[in-house]
């Protein structure tokens, strides 16, 4: 293999694939990214076993071939050649570098130790890429991180009756997205993705440079891998197994009280009752009263905190407590500047909407205190 490219052209591939390559792994060639050159395009590719992206870049292409580089070395090499043109050319298993006055051999392994990423020739069907780009960053906070239920770390993604929708919860609280376009009728889906995965998706749109307004998404034959296609990158993952909770029972449809807040000042007023209520499992306490929300938290190491949060609040005062980092999340990642706060009960799910944007809603489960 013999390529020749700008520094500016490579990086940011590089990078991209970067994330997808193994870390903690007994497999070194996992650690390393795929080069495969041919016609006048350099294809790179990185899994983890469980995730796999591939991205097509534009390279003036010598000689054909494919090797294996080290991910985190020749992405810190390529970093520092900054506004050079960069040739790469194999013998055997070793890779020789040459920028300007820059020259360096980096020891390799071969194409074909390198497992092979799940790809499909089967038709998908296509998504505008702004559903994804705007829905998962509002719900994948609330997705499980311990691994010990496997089902609660995906998030539900199902496409029905023209309808997108995602869900994500970790058992404590929950995250809720629904978005209607007609381009999506006659589309039905349903699986349960890594969070991890969908985080990439969004991250892989935003860096992408080919120009694209769809994603392109399609599932293997053995309907246990999800493929993607964002522009010149594809993205593969398996799909999580199992039955996810069922999540619509949760949601609250009888209420005592609600409150209508300002977005900002509530999170204003939570992060400084955290504050207090860190060594205290981070249990803070919100009074509702005609006036507003009073938050209070306290330990004994540091001592008490209250203040008042005005709210327009309709409905029976209550008292409920709550994990301040599950409602800080929620609050933050519900959009507009106005939010409504729904209370059914100081032991039941309180809720928690935008006041001017359908589709989208939270829940967080109150804590029992003494």
């Amino acid at each position: 293999m013999q390529i020749k490219i700008l520094q500016q052209d490579l990086i940011g591939p590089l990078q991209s694939v970067l994330r997808s390559v193994g870390v903690k792994t007994t497999l070194p060639v996992l650690g390393n990214i795929l080069f495969e050159a041919e016609g006048n395009r350099l294809k790179l590719s990185a899994t983890n076993l469980e995730v796999g992206v591939i991205k097509f870049v534009n390279a003036e292409v010598l000689e054909g071939g494919a090797i294996t580089i080290p991910a985190k070395t020749l992405t810190e090499v390529v970093s520092s050649l900054s506004g050079l043109e960069i040739e790469l050319d194999t013998s055997g298993e070793s890779l020789n570098i040459k920028a300007g006055k820059f020259k360096a051999d980096l020891n390799c392994i071969a194409a074909s130790e390198f497992p092979a990423i799940p790809q499909t020739e089967a038709e998908g069907f296509k998504i505008p890429k702004e559903i994804f780009k705007d829905s998962i960053p509002q719900i994948s906070f609330a997705s499980a991180v311990d691994e010990g239920r496997p089902v609660l770390t995906g998030i539900l993604t199902e496409i029905k009756e023209g309808k997108f929708e995602v869900v994500a919860t970790d058992g404590f609280r929950l995250a809720h997205k629904t978005f209607s376009d007609a381009k999506l009728a006659g589309i039905s889906f349903k699986a349960l993705i890594p969070r991890r995965t969908l985080d990439e998706l969004v991250r892989l749109i935003n860096e992408e440079t080919e120009d694209f307004s769809e994603i392109e998404l399609t599932t293997t034959d053995n309907q246990n891998q999800v493929v993607f296609k964002i522009g010149a990158t594809l993205l593969s993952s398996r799909l999580i197994e199992g039955n996810f909770p069922t999540w619509d029972r949760i949601i609250p449809s009888k209420f005592v009280s609600n409150a209508v807040i300002n977005k900002e000042e509530l999170i204003k007023g939570l992060k400084l009752a955290s504050v207090f209520a860190r060594s205290e499992a981070n249990v803070i306490r919100i009074k509702v009263t005609s006036l507003g929300l009073q938050l209070t938290s306290e330990t004994r190491e540091l001592g008490h905190q209250d203040a008042q949060v005005e709210a327009q609040v309709e409905g029976e005062e209550l008292e409920v407590a709550f994990n301040s980092r599950y409602l800080v999340d929620a609050v933050s990642s519900c959009p507009g500047p106005e939010q409504k706060i729904y209370f059914s009960g100081s032991l039941s799910p309180t809720l928690i909407k935008p006041v001017k944007e359908e589709g989208v809603e939270y829940i967080v489960m109150p804590i029992r205190i003494n």
